[in-house]
């Protein structure tokens, strides 16, 4: 555990100078592709040191496996349900035009902000009121 740690405090050292080296690039005035191609790694690394640990957590406990199934499960009914209440209507803004395709994944999209938007107010107000009534 202690060389995972080492590991991590140098990567944690290494993001940080590179944090650095791109702040004094902003401050010469050099903003150009260096700038997003640094950003686009930054990103990348981060989202793979993310999913790695995300990975190892679910392996070594069933347990949280078993939650991240039924959450997965419970998301992939949401987006069935949006994609089936979705409208296909091709529209037409000004020159561009919009396929019945793009109209019913935008739409499935805007549903599915809705559903989760309703079960996280829910949750919390549900979750309010059990711990008002619990005090």
């Amino acid at each position: 555990m202690k060389s995972l740690k080492l590991i991590l405090t140098i990567l944690i050292a290494v993001i940080a100078l590179i944090g650095a080296i791109l702040y004094i690039m902003i401050l010469t005035g050099d903003t150009g592709n260096t700038m997003i191609l640094a950003g686009e790694i930054l990103v990348i690394v981060t989202a793979a040191i993310a999913l790695f640990f995300g990975l190892k957590n679910l392996a070594t406990n069933p347990q949280a496996l078993k939650k991240s199934a039924i959450s997965l499960a419970v998301f992939a009914i949401i987006a069935i349900l949006s994609y089936v209440s979705a409208s296909e209507t091709p529209l037409e803004v000004g020159d561009i035009s919009i396929t019945p395709k793009t109209s019913k994944f935008v739409g499935m999209g805007i549903y599915m902000f809705y559903f989760l938007a309703a079960i996280a107010i829910l949750a919390m107000v549900g979750f309010g009121i059990k711990k008002s009534l619990n005090k």
